[in-house]
């Protein structure tokens, strides 16, 4: 793009603006003030989208999500010792009920009821975000 700068010449005894092409450096050091605003604005980010790797993530859902694992970390901590290890026997590490079962040494149908109540308790403790 073709960079211009006003200038004021007299045609026929009266005075008249006309756009004068210019170099970059002499645009630049006309319209320096203008220049680094377009230049910051390039570079701008906005604090309502974060682009990272072609992809665009908004930051208050991040926050947001944040958020929630910092909640569902505390309920999870509220839990007994035994309540975080079938959780985590089923939920993290993927094992069936009958295998968690067998792991504390429990039945399965007894797995299966204290499953069903922990998750009961997670809910009432993350019911601000359900």
């Amino acid at each position: 793009m073709k960079k211009h700068r006003k200038q004021s010449v007299y045609v026929s005894g009266r005075r008249q603006l006309v756009d004068v092409p210019v170099d970059d450096e002499l645009y630049k050091a006309d319209n320096h003030a203008e220049y680094q605003r377009a230049r910051s604005k390039a570079k701008h980010i906005s604090l309502n989208e974060i682009i990272i790797a072609g992809f665009t993530a908004d930051v208050a859902e991040i926050y947001e999500e944040a958020q929630l694992l910092l909640c569902l970390q505390e309920a999870l901590q509220a839990l007994s010792e035994k309540e975080r290890l079938l959780i985590k026997y089923v939920y993290f590490d993927g094992l069936t009920e009958r295998e968690t079962a067998d792991m504390l040494e429990i039945s399965q149908p007894a797995v299966t009821k204290r499953k069903h109540k922990i998750i009961k308790k997670l809910r009432v403790s993350l019911k601000d975000w359900m």
